[in-house]
């Protein structure tokens, strides 16, 4: 009968360790204490007041992005560029990427932990065997005798107030923010391989403007060189041309530098060497694709629920859950720690044999540590307000983030349509210049700067042009897209 209580005993003590594992749960969400806005201020329209520069820069980005308090979050935002190239980066990305990688095996360790501190809450039960041969003199009436014995040992503390409770809470805490760290990552990733194949791009779009101005130059250069042989023109007007010629050509250096450390990058991002990128990028190819118009009427997120998808936030309000957890783990030290301990056994000593038990209970209550434990509730106090104002820190830097990405990309829409004009003007410059020039009408340093002007245009323009779709990609990053696994 003693020995069913026993086991029955212990069976019991495990099954209410697991009941308390399992109702272990972290800290619930936590609020930031930050106040924020229904709508986004660069997309509030109608309002009177202001500039009216700066009204009809918002009546613009009414067309270009909508506010809605009921838009979720674009969580495979790259599909809307329409480009198969950026969505198979993406994947390759998303299956190779080692940072992401690094940031799942750091998920797992934080898994572990959370174990680790859920098994305190269970008994501790080991099983110990012995044999052993000896004479102990009058204990075994100066013979020689075999000992065989084999024990079940139980220790489990209580945790009456909580203190692994409170661990096992805070592991949980830590494990949800590990979590969102490879949520953030992720995010992180998927709009630097955008915002790096849009680079790409625009560095092949700049080599290509670039060679077709400079073969159109070198046809000046030829002409004028002509006609200082007919003694048409003179050598300076020649080296004023030649001049001309090797400044462009000293662009395309620094300009192909720019390409391969893109290419490069990609790689780094794709998990792959450099040299295996080789042929899967052509420049020409690139900087001639059509590239789809972005769209209009994008529906963007109300604050609230762009704080809620941001996983850099979920980190800070975690880890803040989690030092609230570790604080209650830090007071419960000032209590009593109790354990219960069992033992049952067998033995067997020739020619006898016996049944050792036993079952008893120990208490530890602190009563003199020199400032241990207060010292430890201190720290956890600093700690846990440090992961608070980290937290509204975090807060207010994405609201920072989120408006910063709507205003870059509004005013560089603006900014485009100039340029396209200024493209257009300059075209027509170049073909009256040169025009005028044939006929006597202007000189040489005309046609130059009309060239030369042209060129920048049209450089800035192809640069905007990736400005917008890099200023897009933050968008949709500041908002938090791309965190889900699909």
């Amino acid at each position: 009968m003693l020995k069913t209580n026993v086991m029955a005993a212990l069976a019991a003590a495990a099954l209410l360790a697991a009941s308390l594992a399992a109702c272990t749960s972290p800290v619930g969400p936590q609020p930031s204490g930050i106040d924020t806005a229904a709508s986004w201020s660069r997309l509030e329209g109608g309002k009177d007041g202001g500039k009216d520069g700066a009204n009809d820069g918002k009546a613009a980005g009414a067309a270009l992005l909508v506010a809605s308090a009921d838009a979720e979050v674009d969580q495979q935002w790259w599909g809307r560029f329409r480009d198969p190239t950026l969505d198979a980066l993406v994947r390759e990305a998303l299956d190779h990427n080692k940072t992401l990688k690094i940031a799942r095996a750091r998920v797992d360790e934080a898994r572990a932990g959370r174990l680790l501190a859920q098994s305190a809450l269970a008994p501790q039960i080991n099983a110990e065997a012995s044999s052993e041969r000896g004479n102990r003199g009058f204990l075994t009436s100066d013979k020689a005798v075999t000992i065989n014995q084999v024990d079940i040992a139980a220790t489990w503390e209580l945790d009456l107030f909580g203190r692994n409770q409170a661990r096992a809470a805070q592991a949980g805490a830590i494990l949800q923010s590990a979590e969102a760290s490879r949520q953030a990552v992720r995010v992180a990733l998927l709009a630097e391989v955008a915002r790096t194949y849009f680079d790409l791009g625009n560095y092949a779009r700049q080599i290509e403007l670039t060679r077709n101005n400079l073969a159109t130059q070198r046809k000046t250069l030829s002409l004028i060189q002509a006609q200082f042989q007919g003694a048409m023109a003179s050598n300076f007007d020649v080296q004023r041309a030649a001049a001309q010629v090797s400044a462009t050509e000293a662009l395309i250096p620094a300009l192909q530098t720019g390409y391969d450390q893109s290419v490069n990058r990609l790689a780094s991002l794709l998990g792959r060497t450099p040299e295996s990128m080789g042929g899967m990028f052509d420049g020409t190819a690139a900087a001639r694709a059509t590239v789809p118009p972005l769209d209009n009427g994008i529906l963007v997120s109300a604050p609230a629920r762009v704080l809620a998808e941001r996983p850099d936030v979920r980190v800070a309000e975690r880890s803040f859950a989690a030092s609230i957890s570790g604080r209650k783990a830090a007071v419960a030290e000032l209590f009593p720690n109790i354990s219960l301990t069992a033992l049952f056994g067998a033995q067997n000593a020739t020619p006898f044999s016996s049944t050792p038990w036993g079952i008893g209970a120990g208490l530890v209550q602190p009563i003199l540590n020199f400032g241990r434990i207060s010292s430890q509730i201190d720290a956890a106090d600093a700690r846990q307000q440090q992961a608070f104002l980290g937290y509204q820190q975090t807060v207010l830097e994405a609201l920072e983030d989120m408006e910063n990405a709507l205003s870059g990309y509004l005013n560089e829409n603006t900014r485009n349509a100039s340029l396209s004009a200024g493209v257009a003007q300059n075209r027509k410059a170049v073909e009256l210049a040169r025009m005028q020039f044939s006929h006597g009408y202007v000189g040489l340093l005309d046609v130059l700067v009309a060239e030369r002007d042209l060129l920048d245009a049209e450089s800035k323009q192809a640069a905007s042009d990736a400005s917008l779709r890099k200023d897009l990609v933050r968008i949709f990053a500041a908002a938090g897209g791309g965190w889900r696994d699909q």
